[in-house]
Formats: C-alpha cells, structure tokens, sequence
C-alpha cells in the first residue's frame, strides 16, 4: 500500500465521514481528497466513489475514451478498473476559488481483465493524470480527470 494509500485511510475519516466536519479549502485538504480518489481505486470502492464524483464528474481516460459518473462507478463495481499496483507522485497542485486542480505522474499495472489490461496488457503503464476537484457544502467532490498512458510496452 502506498504512502497516500496509508495517509488517506487516517484522514479521510475526518474530512469525508463526518457530516458535522467541515472541511475547508486548502492544499492540505485537496491533496486529503486526492488521496481519497486513489484509495478509492485501489480499494475498487464503488460505493464511495459513487458518494465521492461529483453528478458531472466526467473523465478522459487512459483507454482513451471519454465516460461520465454511472461508466465509471459500474466499471469500479465490476473490476474493469482494478489494478496489480497503483503508485502517484504529485507534481503540482493549484486552487482557483472552489475549483482545485492536482498534476502528476501514476505508474499503475492494470490487473488480468480490467479494461486496461486488455488495451495494453498487465505490465506497468506510466502516464501523466489531472484531477479536478469542486468545494461543494463543506466538502471536496471529484469532478473531472484527464490521464494518459504515455509509456506502455506493445502488446
């Protein structure tokens, strides 16, 4: 399990759980959120993804196609996105009024029948992710992700 992995599972309790905390917008808070959406992955919790995506979440994904919120939570829930092993280094990080915007690189091998691992393979793919967030009622909702497979073995 990854350093984020692990600081997630100890804050997100706090920020995310509790109705009567309020989380507030800060880098500390959007990189708790942006570890949350990785543990939420990892973890292939469809549920909290589900409560965690925004209604107009949207993603242009490294299968190249672009899906919306009800794709994404069915393919979580049936294991198309599962993977061997999900590492993310942030690179950058920006907020604009409610909007927060996390930048970096991931190294994620795609698990045996997730929709990755047929496109590419189950070897380590490296690609460059954005992902937007929105301060909405107190707290952070996932809105939209860009990620790019950008070295892959040919399969």
């Amino acid at each position: 399990m990854s350093d984020a992995s692990k600081f997630a599972r100890l804050l997100i309790p706090l920020c995310f759980a509790h109705p009567c905390f309020a989380a507030e917008i800060s880098e500390s808070s959007l990189r708790a959120a942006d570890a949350e959406q990785m543990r939420i992955i990892v973890d292939q919790d469809a549920k909290s993804q589900n409560a965690f995506m925004h209604e107009n979440y949207i993603i242009n994904g490294p299968s190249n196609r672009i899906l919306r919120k009800a794709v994404l939570v069915d393919m979580l829930a049936n294991g198309r996105m599962a993977s061997d092993r999900f590492e993310r280094v942030i690179e950058g990080t920006a907020i604009t009024g409610n909007i927060g915007i996390v930048m970096g690189r991931e190294t994620v091998q795609p698990q045996a029948g997730s929709e990755l691992a047929e496109k590419f393979g189950s070897h380590p793919l490296n690609r460059r992710f954005t992902n937007v967030f929105i301060f909405e009622n107190g707290r952070w909702y996932f809105l939209a992700r860009q990620a790019s497979v950008i070295d892959a073995p040919c399969k």
